[in-house]
């Protein structure tokens, strides 16, 4: 739950110590309880504590208040449409916006009348603590991704690096990008990363790396986000499909070597949905053919295999920080982690136009660059990803366990995570015969899922012309039929899963 906590209320709590008032604040310093100030009502609140004249001892009850407090900032805009609203003091009228504008709950307020005619929810400090006691009942929804529920965490440190951008006035690459990529690179335990507009650039700009062109093949999976094999149509290449291991719905590696032939020049291996592709032997078929590996760790920050992270594995590591990644920002972007310096200087050339020295080219490159307030804001957000990670995963675990234990075995079937470590981008189930239906009546029961993917590549009409039809990969077109992704994000309440499942088996029932 998620409550702005209005000046009164927490005025009442710095006179009295203890209270209603005061409790809720401790269940926001548990964790129990996200609760939110507005940046406009600090001010107050120490004039409040510095009526006795010692500022010091003032500053530090104000923070010793803000403990698991999460501070939010007015706009501009927003004082001006407050100040324009009607109905509404002028206090009441910002409380309002913000609520609205963040999606919370509600506002926490001693004087519940001063909401009067707003449409939000105006609760009491005892009101808020028999809704915290009854438990997460806000069964009647459940989003296939919240990205604001991680704001109580992490908005602070976004717009604090974005703020630096913005008053820096320095928008392309710069300092910023340079730290979010040194700190990649340590994350993926490579010895370089280099940052680029899209994870759909990161393949395109590997592959011009690689030296893949016309003429020239790439085997990868046709069980995967079209980007894959589009990066390597638009370098003038032709994609090799292998079939899928039905298990992980991965390039299964046992297929590859009997489709390599002399024009093959790669191989694109797909960690999907979170979990590391079998590499090993892979890499051995690489090395056997000197072929390159570009790695597709769109939907694998952090995942690891023998215990070596994602993006580490191959020649090329290629990320997405599209929005609903684990690590995502506001927007498209990407990056390419390497370990060879050779790799890593052919990547900063490519990404700006082929330059070196600016306006002198030596190669045909793109405008690749990573913006620089997209940096800033991955890097904010990076510092939290094993803290999201781990969640997922405990996550995926309760899934596994309410499914279980509700009897759905038999229907349903669970991920399998047979590469550790899984980062569950996606927690994907496989539902024989029924996947359609049950999706419709989970839709209808307020629970989003999605399809992952509902038509492999070598069916989609864009492709035709390389001569793949139906049957050729009966895996990939299997799981496309059976394939089923529940919500998995990081805030995600052990309350909403047990409700999905409930959905699941009222389907089967």
């Amino acid at each position: 739950m998620q409550y702005l906590l209005n000046t009164d209320l927490l005025m009442r709590a710095l006179q009295k110590k203890s209270g209603l008032e005061a409790e809720v604040l401790e269940r926001c310093r548990k964790k129990e309880l996200k609760g939110w100030v507005l940046s406009s009502s600090i001010p107050a609140l120490y004039e409040d504590l510095r009526q006795n004249g010692d500022d010091r001892a003032a500053r530090t009850e104000l923070k010793r208040l803000l403990e698991g407090i999460a501070i939010l900032s007015q706009t501009a805009a927003d004082i001006h449409e407050s100040l324009d609203s009607s109905g509404l003091d002028f206090g009441p009228a910002m409380t309002v916006k913000a609520v609205r504008a963040l999606g919370l709950d509600g506002v926490a307020t001693s004087k519940p009348e001063t909401f009067k005619g707003a449409d939000i929810k105006a609760r009491t400090p005892g009101e808020v603590l028999e809704i915290l006691k009854a438990g997460d009942k806000s069964d009647d929804r459940v989003p296939l991704l919240d990205i604001p529920a991680s704001y109580h965490e992490v908005l602070f440190d976004m717009e604090r690096e974005m703020a630096e951008v913005l008053r820096s006035g320095h928008f392309i690459l710069g300092p910023h990008v340079a730290r979010l990529e040194e700190k990649i690179a340590q994350y993926c335990h490579c010895r370089y990363a280099v940052g680029v507009s899209s994870g759909t650039d990161a393949l395109l700009v590997s592959l011009m790396a690689a030296n893949v062109g016309p003429g020239d093949e790439v085997v990868t999976t046709p069980f995967t986000f079209y980007a894959t094999a589009g990066s390597i149509v638009r370098v003038g290449a032709r994609p090799v499909f292998v079939d899928i291991d039905p298990a992980t719905c991965n390039l299964n590696p046992d297929q590859v070597e009997s489709r390599i032939s002399k024009k093959t020049k790669a191989i694109i291996p797909v960690h999907l949905y979170g979990q590391c592709a079998d590499m090993e032997p892979l890499l051995e078929t690489a090395r056997k053919h000197g072929l390159a590996v570009i790695e597709d760790a769109a939907q694998a920050i952090g995942a690891s295999y023998q215990g070596r992270r994602a993006g580490s594995l191959g020649d090329y590591g290629c990320f997405s920080f599209f929005p609903t990644k684990n690590l995502g920002g506001l927007g498209d972007a990407g990056m390419v982690t390497v370990s060879s310096e050779e790799f890593y200087q052919k990547l900063v050339v490519l990404r700006t136009h082929g330059a070196k020295p600016k306006y002198y080219h030596k190669v045909v490159g793109g405008n690749f660059r990573l913006d620089t307030l997209q940096a800033a804001a991955i890097c904010a957000k990076l510092d939290y990803l094993e803290g999201w990670t781990e969640k997922r995963r405990q996550n995926a675990f309760r899934y596994d366990r309410l499914l279980s234990e509700a009897g759905l075995m038999d229907h349903v079937q669970t991920p399998q995570e047979l590469v550790p470590r899984h980062v569950y981008n996606q927690y994907v189930v496989r539902v024989k015969n029924r996947r359609d239906d049950l999706r419709k009546f989970l839709q209808e029961k307020k629970v989003q899922t999605e399809i992952y993917y509902p038509l492999p590549l070598h069916l989609q009409e864009c492709f035709a012309s390389l001569g793949y039809r139906e049957g050729d990969f009966p895996e990939s077109e299997k799981a496309a039929r059976e394939t089923l992704a529940l919500p998995i994000y990081p805030e995600l309440t052990p309350e909403r899963q047990e409700y999905a499942v409930r959905v699941i088996k009222e389907f089967f029932a």
